[in-house]
């Protein structure tokens, strides 16, 4: 069996690089070697794939045809060595939004887990919520650290929500929650309140975030914006960070999820953060995985994790 894919890989090479000398460099092998893998390729397609001349190397009409299946083959090939690679080392694969590097309970985690068992490797991809929750559930990865939407005591999401149907499928641990609050210019009036109470919200810029976050959390808070009077500013950029940082550098009111600290402000003049009466929205530091059989890297992530879980 094929594990690589060679005669995908030639062709492909060849179709790229126009030239027989150019793809043999390309894939280290002798010039005599390649034609004549290509050649057993074709015999075995049933077509020619390349109109060959002393000057040139053109792809024939079947040969165009079939050069976005033979590319597909090669990309599934190099997953599919990716994750036998995982097994056999027993590397552990974490999904982890972009942002949640700044997340201190975060990186806690993940450092001591790597100081702890060096023997494991690690690898974190980063992509939306809705992708990581899909891939945990298909067993594409093995867990994943999330910032998740709470509306009260449990995560929380919309049927619109991508992933939210397998949200709740999926076994999870609470390492942390923050209450959505309002981060508020030093010098503002505002920022003399421990609380904002509703009425403060009245006509009151406030910059908040899109749908990246949840559905169901987002839409909350804009209702409970508009129900307050808020004037609802839309920033250039609409996730939490760039929320947080468009409204320090324009001096302007707005929403905060409260994981990040201040290193993303750096710079600007100070905001302070402030709890609203009557806004009953969080968001969770959660550790996600498939319910079931999993492998040993994973299982001893997840008891290390349970150690400062809430």
């Amino acid at each position: 069996m094929d594990l690589d894919a060679k005669p995908y890989r030639a062709f492909v090479a060849v179709a790229e690089e126009r030239s027989f000398g150019r793809a043999a460099a390309r894939l280290n092998v002798s010039q005599p070697a390649l034609s004549a893998q290509i050649r057993e390729f074709e015999r075995r397609l049933g077509f020619a794939l390349f109109q060959r001349t002393s000057r040139s190397v053109e792809l024939t009409a079947q040969g165009r045809l079939f050069l976005g299946n033979a590319r597909r083959m090669v990309v599934e090939t190099e997953g599919a060595a990716l994750a036998a690679r995982a097994i056999r080392t027993n590397q552990l694969t974490i999904g982890a939004a972009i942002e949640t590097v700044l997340v201190p309970e975060r990186v806690a985690l993940l450092e001591r887990f790597l100081t702890r068992r060096p023997d494991i490797p690690l690898r974190i991809t980063n992509d939306t919520n809705g992708r990581h929750l899909a891939a945990v559930a298909r067993r594409e990865i093995d867990l994943a650290l999330l910032i998740e939407p709470m509306l009260g005591a449990a995560p929380t999401y919309s049927p619109l929500d991508a992933g939210g149907a397998v949200a709740a499928d999926l076994e999870r641990q609470i390492l942390g929650q923050r209450r959505v609050e309002i981060l508020v210019p030093r010098e503002h009036p505002a920022s003399r309140l421990a609380v904002l109470p509703r009425s403060v919200l009245d006509g009151l810029p406030v910059v908040t975030f899109d749908r990246t976050h949840g559905i169901a959390l987002t839409d909350a808070i804009g209702r409970f914006l508009h129900d307050t009077g808020a004037n609802i500013v839309r920033a250039p950029e609409r996730n939490a960070l760039a929320v947080e940082r468009y409204g320090a550098v324009m001096r302007t009111p707005a929403m905060s999820l409260g994981w990040f600290g201040r290193s993303h402000l750096k710079g600007l003049a100070p905001v302070v953060s402030r709890p609203v009466e009557g806004l009953d929205a969080a968001t969770g530091l959660t550790l996600l995985r498939a319910k079931g059989e999993e492998r040993p890297a994973a299982t001893a992530l997840w008891a290390m994790a349970a150690e400062s879980a809430v």
